[in-house]
């Protein structure tokens, strides 16, 4: 629902976080190095970046002459869409052993994700704007109420484990309803929903005051992605249970007119408010721009049936 854009600066700390898993060695190779349980044998395995580089071009190559490690894990999604075609249509000769999938596995579990999520500015679940995803401090040490997504699970392609277009950050209830489905949605860091669908109020009973039932809210698109996703993460249904949300935003429309709202602005501009959508922002409750809706929750809903009230 809510669409990040990924920055050079974003992809470059994103490769500092990825490369600090990879130690230091005499040899001056960046190596990791992990034990793999197999048949309850501790199997020691040392990997380094120069090692990935040439299992991607002997297994890849074919797809991408050029591809590297590094390449792989900040390529955009149009390249990973491509990648998983090519994956699906090779799986015999591009299928990884047990071992190499631990690779790319282990890159993931090491992977600060706490320091991912705050490199990427953002404080709501990406794919439905209800619940936060604040990072937070226990023990000195940052923590994240967030999980990540795999756009593309990782047991069908574990080769986009640690890439960073596949990895979203989401609230719990949207990952476990997502899951290893793969439905064609938006992806959140490429497209944006808030673009193609739009909440709406429909007024079933003109004495709806204090009654939930006498209006509702529906999400209207024409986007067959946003139109997955919204069936994917149970949209519709759970913004049943915000109507008290909306049925706050019909009283404040009453409330505040247009007259009253130049009267606030005149009187207590600089002071109380910066301009005019920060006051927006105050009656409303919600975020109102379209690039500050992911700050806080609800605020695509708010955004939407305000400008449908005639509040903002």
């Amino acid at each position: 629902m809510i669409k990040v854009t990924i920055t050079q600066d974003i992809k470059d700390e994103f490769i500092k976080l990825v490369y600090n898993i990879f130690n230091q060695q005499k040899s001056n190779k960046k190596e990791i190095e992990y034990r793999l349980k197999r048949d309850d044998q501790k199997i020691k395995f040392d990997i380094s970046i120069q090692d990935l580089d040439k299992l991607l071009q002997k297994k890849l190559g074919e797809f991408d002459k050029n591809i590297t490690f590094k390449k792989l894990i900040v390529a955009d999604f149009n390249y990973l869409e491509k990648l998983t075609i090519f994956l699906n249509k090779n799986e015999s000769s591009i299928e990884l052993t047990k071992k190499e999938k631990e690779y790319f596995y282990t890159l993931y579990t090491r992977l600060k994700k706490t320091h991912y999520v705050k490199a990427l500015g953002v404080s709501t679940c990406l794919y439905c704007n209800r619940n936060h995803i604040f990072n937070f401090i226990k023990k000195n040490q940052l923590q994240a109420t967030a999980q990540i997504d795999h756009f593309f699970d990782k047991k069908t392609y574990p080769y986009l484990a640690i890439s960073l277009y596949n990895l979203v950050p989401s609230c719990s209830t949207c990952n476990q309803r997502k899951s290893t489905k793969q439905e064609n949605i938006i992806h959140p860091f490429s497209e944006s929903f808030d673009k193609v669908a739009k909440f709406s109020l429909k007024i079933e009973d003109l004495n709806f005051y204090y009654k939930e039932n006498g209006f509702e809210i529906f999400l209207d698109t024409k986007n067959k992605k946003a139109t997955n996703s919204i069936e994917v993460f149970n949209l519709n249904r759970l913004y049943q249970n915000h109507k008290d949300i909306i049925l706050e935003l019909i009283q404040k429309e009453a409330i505040y007119n247009e007259s009253y709202l130049d009267e606030l602005l005149t009187q207590y501009e600089g002071t109380l408010f910066k301009n005019r959508e920060d006051l927006q922002r105050l009656i409303s409750g919600g975020y109102v721009s379209d690039e500050e809706i992911g700050k806080r929750p609800l605020s695509k809903l708010i955004k939407d049936i305000s400008g449908e009230l005639g509040l903002l």
